[in-house]
């Protein structure tokens, strides 16, 4: 039997490759950034652990995966802007990429972008865009709708259509560390339609004493996005009194996609999926919905699926 080939290595792509690994069937992740995780990356600094990506999620969420992981614990309490019963991990999401990396003995493949995909003599092909070409039993889609539509023109052209027009809102995310005595009691965050969200911390696993991290969501144009000017417009909006003491601004352009927050897009995206053919499937946020769970569960659920679809072969 050929391996499966994931394609992405983000927290979906990863979650496939957890499950396909736990099934004991053969499989080669394929990530074109040098390092995995996606829009997840986590760093440890001044006594701050700062988010580059999500930050915060709801606390009513599906957990039960962490224990698994060896993550129990992992999550503590955060404040935002609606009030919302929110979660963090304690360490920064990094810890729960590294926790589905690290029993990952699969091959990886790094710095690689596949271009498109084809099948062939009950295989399925796929060509990168370093001239490689690479063949698979079955495929997990785990990237960005906006890169798939192209891997898809080949194998199925309507299905690439009706992604191509897939759109994402753009955020930027800035992470500020304050001195307490710089912000005002409780914090003010007034209400704004350019911001998408506000979330602080003053955990001690997260902040060093008498420091506050805000973790703030900006829509603003791409030409606009400047650390400096973003960070005067923050300061200015939750009056705080002094500059911050530190700062990480991050973009990610296919960050928060746009259809899964219509209505519709449940039983949409159920059509679209079925037009894929047998043995290749979809996983990530752009498919299954936007929270982290969500996105661990599709990614299992498409291994799951592509494990029933081997076992179905002649």
């Amino acid at each position: 039997m050929r391996d499966v080939v994931i394609i992405g290595g983000g927290l979906s792509g990863l979650a496939a490759a957890h499950e396909l690994q736990g099934r004991g069937i053969p499989y080669r992740l394929i990530e074109v950034k040098k390092r995995l995780g996606g829009s997840i990356i986590s760093e440890r600094r001044d006594g701050f652990v700062l988010d580059g990506g999500p930050f915060a999620f709801p606390r009513r969420a599906d957990w039960s995966f962490l224990e698994a992981l060896g993550l129990a614990g992992a999550l503590i309490p955060v404040h935002d802007s609606h009030r919302r019963d929110l979660v963090a991990f304690a360490d920064g999401a990094q810890m729960l990429i590294d926790a589905l990396a690290k029993p990952l003995t699969g091959t990886i493949l790094h710095r690689m972008a596949v271009s498109s995909l084809g099948q062939l003599d009950g295989q399925f092909t796929l060509c990168l865009e370093n001239g490689l070409v690479l063949d698979a039993a079955a495929v997990i889609v785990a990237a960005p709708a906006r890169f798939a539509e192209r891997m898809f023109r080949t194998v199925q052209p309507e299905f690439s259509l009706k992604l191509a027009d897939y759109g994402y809102d753009f955020i930027a995310r800035l992470s500020l560390g304050f001195r307490d005595a710089d912000l005002p009691h409780p914090p003010l965050f007034p209400w704004d339609m350019a911001v998408a969200f506000y979330e602080w911390t003053e955990a001690p696993q997260r902040v060093p004493p008498g420091h506050r991290l805000l973790h703030v969501g900006l829509r603003v144009p791409p030409p606009l996005v400047e650390p400096d000017a973003l960070t005067a417009i923050v300061r200015q909006q939750i009056k705080a009194h002094g500059d911050p003491v530190i700062r990480r601004l991050d973009i990610w352009p296919e960050a928060d996609p746009l259809p899964p927050h219509r209505a519709t897009f449940r039983a949409e995206m159920d059509a679209l999926l079925a037009m894929l053919p047998p043995g290749v499937v979809m996983a990530g946020s752009d498919y299954h919905g936007l929270g982290l769970a969500e996105r661990i569960s599709g990614g299992r659920a498409a291994a799951a699926k592509i494990a029933a679809y081997l076992d179905s072969r002649p």
